[in-house]
């Protein structure tokens, strides 16, 4: 005999993911281990006969008759009750379906379908597809119950897209959602108000290691229904990480605990009390303890499995900037500016920290005229210390309470971070302004793993994962930073993968590599690395580093830093998001510089004010971001740029940057609307006087677009250099020396400039050759053409004025530069034809006849080859024409 059951205190998920098994095992008895919930009590007293069909009770059931068990919703042997004495009887087969975690007193299943879910109706849906099974309308209105009801609504933080989908495939099944509707949210009764009420009168707050965790008790002479949606109902009052609440019913203790947070995981709490569930969802029934005593047992059990929210190894800065003992004064100066900071810790040679020495304390020295003075005169010297595991707590009564600006992490006597007042008032803030949105205050930064999941590709993703895990295994902190990351933020496509390592990133890149079989192209001196993988996949990982400019424009110098100081250098507020990648983080965003409210606002601003000093190209940069995504230069930014083209650096920097962000411009959708912007702002004629974005010039942009936009609607896959068509445009009327001038501020080399002129002159020739015949044959069009590139070819088309002329191109570009007679060289070889110039000339020959229309096809083409090979013998008067 088969049966099928499930826990005591059955709720609708047990239920539904019963009625569910029946279907997959046909021939079993559904039997309750105990007692139902009342309202599935209620339900089935008038539920359809289908759904109560082939139910029994357990004491109508001989268990020495049973051949296999089918338990659903539980594993644990303390929820079913006398089934707990089956397993592991002789000749008995038990089947196990479960979406808690596992717990010690789970029973060994001989099949074992078990996920970690928001339902196990959920499961039971996945398994019914993929056995091709589906339920009547009626077994699909109960799982549907199960399944709102466990998820709430689909609402608990333990919802996964498979419970989604599964509600999807329910309803395509018939599942009645207003019977759902109906059941599911019922008003409160006496009894579950006063509980409530107690609940919000008894909730206490505790603060443990950073998380804000809320325990409330309450009380009842008798059993009360629904303890853990009254609990649900607790919570959506408050903004909290996690909720444990204790509910004495009778001579019973119920715990429900609910957590938000990785750092606290509540089956493992429930678990000390022979509970079970997920890390984000447990309960617990107690016997055997007062309720006081259970919330004191329980407070204690809470402190000790609850994580650190953040330790001072996950937000210290590193590599450490420090300076030696004897080191100056000015020497402190110049290494706080060099690197942004505001303090320095001070070591003795062997690498101990003696004290720290700040801006202020530096700035006054100097206004002493103590620049010279040993740095271990002035230092601040009581000073201390956390270790990398020491908790966000730990470190806000130093910082604080103690009054002190930085704190050093130290392992095995060596500074191995720093913790500054703004890292700590970041987070702080973070935590704080979550609570203010009613959200957890959980592990700074949002998650967008449902973004990295939504937008990515499935190998992308995954490779994403298993790269966050390598780094933890190599001790890395691993992010995912730059455009990727703003353009999934803003939903648009973005597959240019660049990693930032917290470590070596050529090391890291190498051991990759090597796991996924890829090619490894590593740059040393600039601590970065490229990974090809097979099918064209490229990936970008750099070591996280510092630059620093020497003087306006120039190159910039590179360090080994960490991801903070890293994402500092980049060019503008919406570049410097990351996601961490490790696993314990993965999908977190962090946004040190307010990118996401840039964003929002659709503004493009600079880190720093000397941004366009260091690289004053990051102009054209702007422009190009601002007119591509809609976007506007702040008007501190736009002092900034003003400034920068008025002190000249534009001219201070390499030709080829400027010439390698005006080849960009020019490869955009619509580059006519970045130009104006930079004729507004004065940057074209601070590259070179005589580029003038005047209206001539307007109207060659624009007829190069439009042509552009003509050839991208013939989707062929040849490339065109669309920034060198717009190259022609600007160049157009400019004599040959001011071109070659231009070409000199752009950093070309002479050969380029050459180029550029030769196609020039060669669009010109074309023009005037084609203008000189008024009835132009296709088979002139195609001499004149054919020895122009495609470029040459399009640009000519955007040049002319007639119509006729532009269709005579059009047909060129798309029919007759890849033309091909109806014979070939080998058919002529065939009837006789002999060396490369006679076969050469016939072919032509042939090819601008069937171009012109005189000859149609093959055989027509072969008699004219003919004629033409038996003139060249001799062998009919020069004077009679060839037989077509």
């Amino acid at each position: 005999m088969d049966i099928i059951t499930s826990h005591i205190q059955t709720d609708f998920d047990a239920l539904g993911s019963m009625l569910a098994a029946k279907i997959l095992y046909p021939d079993a008895l559904i039997v309750f281990p105990g007692s139902q919930e009342k309202s599935v009590r209620d339900y089935l007293l008038d539920a359809p006969s289908l759904v109560r069909e082939d139910m029994v009770k357990t004491r109508q059931l001989d268990l020495d008759a049973v051949s296999r068990m089918i338990v659903v919703d539980t594993r644990q042997a303390s929820r079913i009750g006398r089934f707990s004495q089956l397993p592991g009887r002789e000749g008995l087969t038990v089947i196990l379906y479960d979406h808690h975690g596992s717990s010690p007193d789970d029973i060994a299943g001989d099949l074992e379908y078990c996920e970690e879910l928001g339902s196990t109706v959920a499961l039971m849906v996945k398994v019914l597809n993929e056995r091709g099974l589906r339920p009547p309308p009626e077994i699909a209105t109960v799982m549907a119950m199960g399944l709102y009801e466990d998820t709430g609504s689909l609402l608990f933080p333990s919802t996964t897209p498979d419970d989604c989908l599964a509600l999807a495939a329910l309803m395509t099944w018939g599942a009645d959602m207003d019977q759902v509707a109906r059941t599911i949210y019922r008003e409160l009764s006496a009894e579950q108000v006063d509980v409530l009420d107690q609940l919000i009168k008894n909730i206490r707050t505790l603060e443990v290691n950073g998380l804000h965790v809320l325990v409330s008790k309450a009380s009842s002479p008798g059993y009360v229904e629904d303890f853990a949606i009254l609990v649900h109902k607790l919570r959506a009052m408050y903004a909290a990480d996690a909720l444990f609440a204790l509910g004495q019913m009778g001579d019973r203790i119920y715990l429900v605990a609910r957590s938000s947070q990785p750092q606290l995981n509540a089956a493992q709490v429930a678990a000390f009390f022979g509970g079970g569930g997920h890390a984000s969802a447990a309960a617990a029934s107690l016997r055997d303890l007062n309720l006081h005593q259970a919330e004191t047992s329980l407070i204690r059990h809470i402190r000790a499995e609850t994580r650190p929210l953040l330790s001072a190894r996950e937000i210290m800065t590193f590599p450490v900037k420090g300076i030696d003992l004897d080191e100056s004064i000015n020497r402190a100066s110049e290494l706080l500016n060099k690197y942004h900071i505001n303090a320095l810790i001070v070591k003795s040679s062997d690498e101990r920290i003696r004290g720290i020495v700040t801006r202020q304390v530096v700035s006054r020295a100097q206004g002493h005229d103590l620049g010279a003075a040993k740095v271990r005169d002035y230092m601040i010297r009581d000073v201390r210390t956390v270790r990398p595991e020491a908790s966000v707590g730990e470190i806000r009564s130093l910082v604080i309470d103690g009054n002190q600006r930085l704190v050093p992490v130290v392992e095995d006597r060596k500074a191995v971070g720093v913790i500054t007042r703004t890292d700590l008032m970041r987070i702080l803030h973070e935590r704080m302004t979550k609570i203010e949105q009613g959200s957890s205050a959980g592990v700074p930064g949002k998650s967008v793993r449902y973004l990295l999941r939504e937008r990515m590709p499935e190998n992308i993703y995954e490779l994403l994962k298993k790269a966050g895990e390598l780094a933890e295994t190599m001790g890395f902190h691993l992010f995912l930073v730059g455009g990727i990351v703003r353009d999934m933020v803003m939903r648009v496509d973005n597959l240019d993968v660049d990693l930032v390592v917290e470590g070596d990133g050529v090391v890291f890149a190498r051991v990759l590599g090597n796991a996924f079989g890829a090619k490894v192209s590593p740059h040393e001196k600039y601590k970065t690395a490229v990974i090809r993988l097979p099918g064209g996949v490229r990936i970008d990982v750099a070591t996280a580093r510092l630059e620093y400019y020497r003087m306006p424009g120039a190159f910039p110098e590179v360090e080994e830093s960490n991801l903070k100081l890293d994402l500092s250098r980049r060019d503008f507020t919406i570049n410097t998001m990351a996601v961490a990648l490790n696993p314990q983080r993965f999908g977190e965003l962090i946004d040190y510089f307010g990118a996401q409210r840039d964003i929002r606002e659709k503004k493009i601003r600079v880190l720093h004010s000397l941004s366009f000093v260091e690289d004053p190209s990051r102009i054209l940069r702007a422009v190009r971001f601002e007119k591509r995504r809609g976007f506007s230069l702040g008007k501190q930014t736009i002092s900034l740029v003003s400034s920068a083209v008025h002190a000249g650096f534009l001219r201070n920097i390499p030709g080829r940057r400027i010439f390698h962000e005006m080849r960009q411009i020019l490869q955009e959708e619509d580059p006519i609307r970045c130009m104006d912007r930079l004729r507004e702002l004065k940057v074209l004629e601070a590259i070179h006087p005589d580029l003038i974005f005047d209206e001539p010039m307007r109207e060659a942009f624009h007829a190069v677009r439009e042509t552009l936009l003509w050839f991208r609607l013939l989707y062929t896959r040849e490339k065109v250099r669309v920034w060198f068509l717009y190259f022609l445009a600007m160049t157009e009327s400019m004599d040959p020396q001011t071109v070659v001038a231009l070409g000199d501020a752009f950093g070309l080399r002479r050969e380029d400039a050459e180029i550029l002129l030769s196609s020039r002159e060669k669009v010109r020739e074309i023009m005037r050759r084609m203008a000189s015949l008024p009835d132009i044959l296709p088979s002139q069009a195609v001499d004149i053409l054919e020895k122009a590139s495609l470029e040459e070819i399009l640009y000519a088309m955007s040049r002319s004025k007639s119509a006729s002329f532009k269709k005579i191109f059009s047909t060129y570009v798309t029919t007759w530069r890849n033309y091909r007679p109806p014979i070939s060289g080998r058919d002529l070889l065939a009837i006789g034809f002999s060396g490369n110039r006679e076969l050469g000339a016939c072919l032509k020959e042939i090819r601008d006849r069937c171009l012109n229309g005189e000859i149609r096809d093959f055989a027509g083409a072969l008699a004219f080859a003919q004629s033409r090979l038996a003139e060249t013998r001799g062998e009919r008067s020069p004077g009679e024409p060839p037989r077509v």
